[in-house]
Protein backbone atom coordinates (compact mmCIF):
# COMPACT_ATOMS: atom_id res chain seq x y z
CA UNK A 1 0.00 0.00 0.00
CA UNK A 2 1.51 3.36 -1.01
CA UNK A 3 2.38 5.67 1.83
CA UNK A 4 -0.08 8.54 2.11
CA UNK A 5 1.36 12.01 2.05
CA UNK A 6 -0.12 14.28 4.68
CA UNK A 7 -0.40 17.90 3.56
CA UNK A 8 0.90 20.54 5.88
CA UNK A 9 -0.81 23.92 6.05
CA UNK A 10 1.13 26.90 7.35
CA UNK A 11 -0.55 28.74 10.21
CA UNK A 12 -0.78 32.44 9.41
CA UNK A 13 -0.87 35.13 12.09
CA UNK A 14 -0.64 38.41 10.14
CA UNK A 15 -1.35 39.86 6.72
CA UNK A 16 -0.07 42.74 4.65
CA UNK A 17 -1.52 43.66 1.29
CA UNK A 18 -1.42 46.18 -1.52
CA UNK A 19 -3.17 46.55 -4.87
CA UNK A 20 -1.40 45.44 -8.02
CA UNK A 21 -0.15 48.16 -10.37
CA UNK A 22 -3.20 47.75 -12.61
CA UNK A 23 -5.62 47.59 -9.66
CA UNK A 24 -7.05 44.26 -10.81
CA UNK A 25 -5.73 42.16 -7.91
CA UNK A 26 -4.88 42.46 -4.26
CA UNK A 27 -1.39 41.14 -3.55
CA UNK A 28 -1.27 39.54 -0.09
CA UNK A 29 1.71 38.58 2.04
CA UNK A 30 0.72 36.27 4.87
CA UNK A 31 3.29 35.80 7.63
CA UNK A 32 3.39 32.45 9.41
CA UNK A 33 4.47 31.67 12.96
CA UNK A 34 7.69 30.13 11.63
CA UNK A 35 8.45 33.52 9.97
CA UNK A 36 7.89 32.22 6.42
CA UNK A 37 5.83 34.42 4.12
CA UNK A 38 3.17 33.03 1.82
CA UNK A 39 2.41 35.30 -1.13
CA UNK A 40 -0.75 35.16 -3.21
CA UNK A 41 -3.02 37.47 -5.19
CA UNK A 42 -6.82 37.67 -5.28
CA UNK A 43 -8.74 39.34 -8.12
CA UNK A 44 -10.51 42.37 -6.64
CA UNK A 45 -13.88 41.14 -7.92
CA UNK A 46 -13.40 37.85 -6.03
CA UNK A 47 -12.62 39.41 -2.64
CA UNK A 48 -16.29 39.48 -1.60
CA UNK A 49 -16.52 35.75 -2.33
CA UNK A 50 -13.37 35.08 -0.29
CA UNK A 51 -14.73 37.08 2.66
CA UNK A 52 -18.10 35.31 2.50
CA UNK A 53 -16.31 31.94 2.30
CA UNK A 54 -14.22 32.71 5.38
CA UNK A 55 -17.19 34.02 7.38
CA UNK A 56 -19.30 30.98 6.52
CA UNK A 57 -16.52 28.66 7.68
CA UNK A 58 -16.04 30.63 10.91
CA UNK A 59 -19.77 30.24 11.55
CA UNK A 60 -19.63 26.50 10.83
CA UNK A 61 -16.68 25.80 13.15
CA UNK A 62 -17.77 28.11 15.98
CA UNK A 63 -19.47 26.58 19.00
CA UNK A 64 -23.26 26.71 18.76
CA UNK A 65 -23.58 28.74 21.95
CA UNK A 66 -20.86 31.31 21.26
CA UNK A 67 -22.42 34.73 22.04
CA UNK A 68 -25.90 33.32 21.37
CA UNK A 69 -25.99 35.60 18.34
CA UNK A 70 -25.54 38.71 20.48
CA UNK A 71 -22.62 41.09 20.13
CA UNK A 72 -20.68 41.73 23.33
CA UNK A 73 -19.93 45.31 22.35
CA UNK A 74 -16.95 46.57 20.48
CA UNK A 75 -13.48 45.75 21.66
CA UNK A 76 -10.39 47.78 20.81
CA UNK A 77 -8.69 44.90 18.96
CA UNK A 78 -11.41 44.86 16.28
CA UNK A 79 -10.63 46.76 13.09
CA UNK A 80 -13.58 48.84 11.82
CA UNK A 81 -14.50 48.17 8.19
CA UNK A 82 -15.33 51.32 6.17
CA UNK A 83 -18.76 50.48 4.73
CA UNK A 84 -20.01 52.54 1.79
CA UNK A 85 -23.70 51.67 2.08
CA UNK A 86 -26.14 49.34 3.77
CA UNK A 87 -29.52 47.94 2.72
CA UNK A 88 -32.08 45.92 4.64
CA UNK A 89 -34.59 43.57 3.04
CA UNK A 90 -37.07 40.95 4.12
CA UNK A 91 -37.55 38.13 1.63
CA UNK A 92 -40.28 35.55 2.04
CA UNK A 93 -40.24 33.62 5.30
CA UNK A 94 -38.83 34.56 8.65
CA UNK A 95 -35.39 35.64 7.46
CA UNK A 96 -34.15 39.17 6.78
CA UNK A 97 -31.13 40.29 4.78
CA UNK A 98 -28.66 43.04 5.53
CA UNK A 99 -26.47 44.00 2.60
CA UNK A 100 -23.27 45.94 3.24
CA UNK A 101 -21.09 47.42 0.50
CA UNK A 102 -17.39 47.98 1.03
CA UNK A 103 -15.83 49.38 -2.12
CA UNK A 104 -16.68 46.97 -4.96
CA UNK A 105 -17.47 44.12 -2.54
CA UNK A 106 -21.03 43.49 -1.42
CA UNK A 107 -21.80 41.10 1.44
CA UNK A 108 -25.30 39.92 2.34
CA UNK A 109 -25.99 38.63 5.84
CA UNK A 110 -29.06 36.59 6.78
CA UNK A 111 -30.68 36.91 10.20
CA UNK A 112 -34.06 36.33 11.83
CA UNK A 113 -36.62 38.94 10.69
CA UNK A 114 -37.61 39.41 14.34
CA UNK A 115 -34.23 41.10 14.97
CA UNK A 116 -34.89 43.93 12.49
CA UNK A 117 -36.74 45.99 15.11
CA UNK A 118 -33.77 45.94 17.47
CA UNK A 119 -31.36 46.78 14.66
CA UNK A 120 -33.58 49.63 13.48
CA UNK A 121 -33.79 51.06 16.99
CA UNK A 122 -30.01 50.85 17.36
CA UNK A 123 -29.49 52.69 14.07
CA UNK A 124 -31.98 55.39 15.09
CA UNK A 125 -30.22 55.89 18.44
CA UNK A 126 -26.77 56.01 16.79
CA UNK A 127 -27.81 58.47 14.08
CA UNK A 128 -28.26 62.22 14.45
CA UNK A 129 -31.52 63.41 15.95
CA UNK A 130 -34.21 64.19 13.35
CA UNK A 131 -34.84 67.52 15.09
CA UNK A 132 -31.19 68.52 15.31
CA UNK A 133 -29.99 71.51 13.35
CA UNK A 134 -27.31 70.93 10.71
CA UNK A 135 -23.83 71.96 11.81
Amino acid sequence: MPEQVQQSFPVVYSFDAHPSDDGATLAVEATCFDKTVVRFAVPVDNIQHMIAFLLIWVHMISPENSNNGQAEGFKSERIPIPARSMAIGEPEGDQAYIGISVGRAELVFSLPASSLGTIGQSLMIAGPSVNSAPS
